[in-house]
């Protein structure tokens, strides 16, 4: 496990243009509700099997879009992966955390259907996850997919200030309607012994995700001989957000954090697979 508080000079991908506009297909129709993978195909730097990477947005189980993760998608094409931004249910007064788990492992299986038309290795699916996003690739492989055997959840993690602790949050728990425990959903309460490399951005003044919970899900990694890597950014909240006063909507990312902190998962995913 590694931990940190200083920047260096990591952000080189940062200025690297990624595929402007995605291809928006299809891979998820549930009643009423279509859902879209919105691929960015970068160019692969050799003629090796290439990654995909699948990214999660944030906004609390109940707001946000794929476009949320547009940057980073086009960032991780830019490294040559195929990039994918899904679709999720957002939680409201039909929805939970449940669908949403659902809809990402269907998007995990859809994915590894396509990976031949897509150009990547079936076994290579990253997940990154964003806040909520994080918690929903974390729980992929702890609280696991439906069909479990045949969907294994994400073979590697990069996760940006991820809900990976939901045991006692309030308000994760009003979001499931009662129809399961925060606990039967939560990544470190259904932490298992067999977890893909791991790579975690977090900052250390985040009061919404807070550092603990990535410590404990990073130490539970490590101490079963996985891989985790914590990078840890001082005097930052919640999405490394400089405004620590308030974190949950009024966010003021620091720039050359976000930049480093998202060259360095880039990096990781890439030693993944070399």
């Amino acid at each position: 496990m590694l931990a940190s508080g200083g920047l260096t000079g990591c952000a080189s991908l940062a200025g690297v243009p990624g595929p402007a506009r995605p291809n928006v297909v299809t891979y998820r129709v549930v009643g009423r509700d279509t859902l879209r993978a919105h691929i960015f195909a970068g160019r692969p730097s050799d003629a090796s099997p290439r990654a995909a990477v699948l990214l999660l947005h944030g906004g609390g189980w109940s707001a946000g879009s794929a476009e949320w993760v547009y940057e980073a998608a086009r960032q991780f094409a830019a490294a040559g992966f195929v990039a994918v931004a899904v679709e999720y249910r957002l939680s409201d007064s039909t929805h939970t955390p449940i669908e949403a788990l659902e809809d990402v492992c269907a998007g995990i299986v859809w994915a590894r259907a396509h990976a031949d038309s897509l150009g990547f290795a079936r076994d290579r699916v990253a997940g990154y996850g964003v806040s909520a996003g994080g918690h929903l690739a974390a729980a992929t492989v702890t609280v696991g997919c439906p069909f479990a055997a045949l969907n294994r959840g994400f073979d590697a993690l990069a996760l940006l200030s991820p809900a990976l602790d939901v045991e006692r949050d309030a308000h994760f728990a009003r979001l499931l309607r009662g129809r399961a425990t925060a606990a039967a959903l939560s990544p470190i309460a259904q932490a298992t012994t067999s977890m893909p490399p791991t790579m975690i951005v977090q900052g250390d003044r985040d009061t919404l995700t807070p550092l603990a919970g990535a410590q404990r899900f990073c130490l539970n990694i490590t101490m079963t001989r996985g891989r985790c890597e914590l990078r840890v950014y001082s005097e930052l909240g919640h999405l490394l957000t400089r405004n620590l006063a308030e974190q949950e909507s009024q966010f003021d990312p620091d720039p050359v954090a976000r930049a480093d902190g998202l060259a360095r998962q880039i990096a990781f995913v890439l030693s993944v697979w070399p």
